[in-house]
C-alpha cells in the first residue's frame, strides 16, 4: 500500500511539473501576442476614431477649429500609444482589490451621488487583474486556469477602458452628444455583447439611448413620446474579436494559445483523477492502520 501511495504521489509530482512546463510556454505565447495585439489596438483604435469623425459625426468635427482637430488628434495618438503599454503591463500587473471601496462607489452611483471620475476609474483598475502570483510559481491546472482566465479579463477590461477614455475625449471636444453623462457612455459599452459585430463598422457602438425630454412644448413632447426621447448614439467600441478578425498573426496567435489551452484542459481532468486515486489510497491505508479486531 505504501508503494502504491508513493507511486501515486510521483505522478502527481510528474503532472506538476508538466504545468510549470505548460505555464512558462503559456506565458511566452501570450507576451507575443499581447506585444502584437498592442500594435493591432493603437492601429484600430485611430481608424475607429477616423471613422466616427468623418463618417459619423462629420458636422461636428468640421464645426472644430484646425487647431482644435489638432488638440484632438494628438490626445487620439496618446490614448493609442498608452494602449501598448497597458496590454504589454497586464502579464506583470498585480494589483488587490479594495472590495469594500468598490461597493460603495457602486453604491453611490446607484443612489444618484456624485461620484468622482477618479473613483470610477479605479474600480476597473482594481478589476483590470488580480494577479497576486506569477505564472511560473503555478503547479496546479486549476490555478493555470485560473490565471488565464485573469489575463482574458484583464484584455477585455483594458479595450473596454480605452473605448470609455477615448469617447470621454470625443465627447470633451463635442463630436459625441454632451448631454449624455459618461455614465451612460460607460454603461453601453459595458452592456454589449463582447462577440456582438457591426459589420462594415468594426469597433463602433451602434445603440439607442432614452434620455429624459426637456422640451417643454408639449405637442412636440407628445410626438418624441412623452417625457423621454430616443438618442442615437455612434461610439468606439474596440472589441477583441474584430480585431483579431483584422489581423491574421494574431488569429494564428490565438489559436496557438487555445491548442495551449486545451492541453491544460486534458492535463486537469488527469490531475484531478490522480488526486482522487491517492486519496482513496490514503485513506484505505488510513483505514487500516487504526482498525482493530
Amino acid at each position: 500500500m505504501a508503494g502504491r501511495i508513493h507511486h501515486l504521489k510521483q505522478e502527481l509530482a510528474a503532472l506538476e511539473e508538466t504545468v510549470i512546463q505548460l505555464a512558462a510556454t503559456l506565458r511566452n505565447h501570450y507576451q507575443v501576442y499581447l506585444e502584437s495585439l498592442s500594435q493591432s489596438v493603437y492601429q484600430q483604435l485611430i481608424f475607429a476614431s477616423y471613422q466616427l469623425c468623418t463618417q459619423k459625426y462629420p458636422q461636428e468635427f468640421l464645426h472644430l477649429s484646425y487647431s482644435q482637430r489638432q488638440k484632438l488628434q494628438n490626445e487620439i495618438k496618446s490614448i493609442g500609444r498608452n494602449s501598448k503599454v497597458k496590454l504589454i503591463e497586464i502579464l506583470n500587473k498585480r494589483h488587490k482589490k479594495n472590495k469594500k471601496k468598490t461597493i460603495n462607489i457602486l453604491e453611490e452611483m446607484l443612489l444618484g451621488l456624485d461620484v468622482s471620475e477618479e473613483d470610477t476609474d479605479s474600480i476597473a483598475e482594481e478589476d483590470i487583474l488580480e494577479n497576486s502570483e506569477s505564472s511560473s510559481n503555478l503547479t496546479n491546472p486549476d490555478d493555470l486556469m485560473e490565471w488565464t482566465k485573469s489575463i482574458e479579463k484583464g484584455i477585455t477590461q483594458t479595450l473596454d477602458q480605452l473605448s470609455m477614455e477615448l469617447n470621454h475625449h470625443l465627447q470633451k471636444f463635442k463630436i459625441l452628444p454632451t448631454q449624455l453623462p459618461k455614465q451612460v457612455l460607460d454603461m453601453a459599452i459595458k452592456a454589449e455583447d463582447p462577440e456582438h459585430a457591426t459589420g462594415n463598422n468594426p469597433n463602433l457602438l451602434d445603440v439607442l439611448i432614452e434620455t429624459e425630454n426637456k422640451n417643454n412644448d408639449q405637442e412636440n413632447a407628445e410626438e418624441q413620446g412623452g417625457n423621454s426621447k430616443v438618442t442615437k448614439l455612434i461610439a468606439i467600441h474596440l472589441r477583441l474579436p474584430e480585431i483579431e478578425f483584422t489581423e491574421p498573426k494574431l488569429s494564428l496567435q490565438r489559436k496557438q494559445i487555445r491548442q495551449l489551452l486545451e492541453q491544460i484542459s486534458q492535463l486537469k481532468k488527469q490531475y484531478h483523477k490522480k488526486q482522487k486515486e491517492c486519496a482513496i489510497a490514503e485513506a484505505e491505508s488510513a483505514w487500516r492502520s487504526s482498525w482493530s479486531e
